[in-house]
């Protein structure tokens, strides 16, 4: 088979080497290209939408996920058995059974989307690091969408301020009601 490349290689007028690389070079722009076609949509107003959505998915997934890993680093410490103020759990609630699989379709979801198609459906991270160079032959499309990326960023850092923000005047509001 190799020598089968090899030859068919020679006969277009390059090697092997060089016919793989036109491949990635060929994969690099096909990649490109989608990426910066899926944002122009995203940050068009027709995709105002869908933006929504995504910003109130990422929003659950990162409250989540952080809520997770503050209860994962309390239990190594030995620290969950303590009492705790009302407020801190009152910040930092347990998870949901629907919170917990936001989670982990958030994991999967973004496995798949960076091309890891087999650690979407499986726990090894094998996959991650072979897409690392793919995904770097994307940061020129990043980049010529990096305002509407930072606005979107900073968005999502708003929407988690009112969620926490939210939570603390729940408690607040929850003492007031019983005095």
């Amino acid at each position: 088979s190799s020598r089968r490349e090899d030859l068919m290689a020679e006969s277009s007028g390059g090697d092997s080497s060089t016919s793989g690389m036109n491949v990635q070079e060929g994969q690099s722009q096909r990649d490109q290209r989608t990426v910066r076609e899926a944002l122009r949509f995203f940050f068009s107003p027709e995709g105002n939408v869908f933006r929504e959505f995504i910003l109130e998915e990422i929003v659950s997934f990162v409250d989540a996920s952080g809520r997770e890993a503050s209860q994962e680093v309390m239990m190594a410490l030995g620290l969950n058995n303590l009492p705790m103020p009302s407020l801190l759990r009152a910040m930092n609630p347990s998870l949901s059974a629907e919170d917990k699989r936001s989670v982990q379709q958030m994991r999967k979801l973004a496995q798949f989307l960076i091309g890891d198609f087999e650690g979407a459906i499986s726990p090894s991270g094998d996959a991650l690091q072979r897409n690392s160079q793919r995904l770097r032959t994307l940061i020129p499309v990043i980049r010529e969408y990096a305002p509407q990326l930072r606005e979107f960023g900073s968005l999502l850092g708003v929407r988690l301020s009112e969620k926490a923000v939210s939570r603390g005047l729940n408690w607040a509001s929850s003492r007031l009601v019983r005095q």
